[in-house]
């Protein structure tokens, strides 16, 4: 008897790579919308993710670009947090590739690896971490 796969929603952080390897990253996986949960969307370091950048570069790429930072941010009060991840679970159970980004490279030291993923597994979804070296990490500790 076939289980059925979780619905699966993925994160990423740009940290310093070229646009063009994150871009490629994202469209390897499938993804449609990319959610930045920047509590600030700008990139003193690297102008390309700041957010009207980053939203111009993608959609040349046909990739929905939101910034739900006041929702699902790191730092500071998080309003309608609960809210915000009901919506994102509807999201990826109508089968919408959703992609949560922040700009911490390594995930485990990320509020999406912290207090995101904990709450995705809540809703009944695989978290997925998209990684630099080619590896695609299923979140199994939160």
């Amino acid at each position: 008897m076939n289980k059925k796969t979780k619905p699966t929603i993925y994160t990423i952080g740009h940290s310093n790579w070229p646009l063009e390897i994150f871009i490629s990253k994202l469209m390897n996986n499938g993804i449609e919308v990319l959610i930045d949960v920047r509590t600030i969307p700008l990139s003193r370091y690297c102008p390309h993710f700041n957010k009207s950048a980053l939203q111009d570069a993608l959609a040349k790429q046909t990739i929905k670009y939101l910034w739900m930072g006041q929702n699902l941010g790191g730092r500071g009060v998080n309003v309608g947090f609960d809210d915000a991840i009901d919506e994102l679970s509807a999201m990826v159970k109508r089968d919408i590739k959703v992609c949560v980004m922040c700009s911490e490279g390594d995930y485990k030291k990320c509020h999406r690896y912290i207090t995101l993923a904990p709450a995705f597994k809540e809703h009944e979804l695989l978290v997925t971490h998209i990684q630099y070296d080619n590896k695609k990490k299923p979140n199994s500790n939160k």
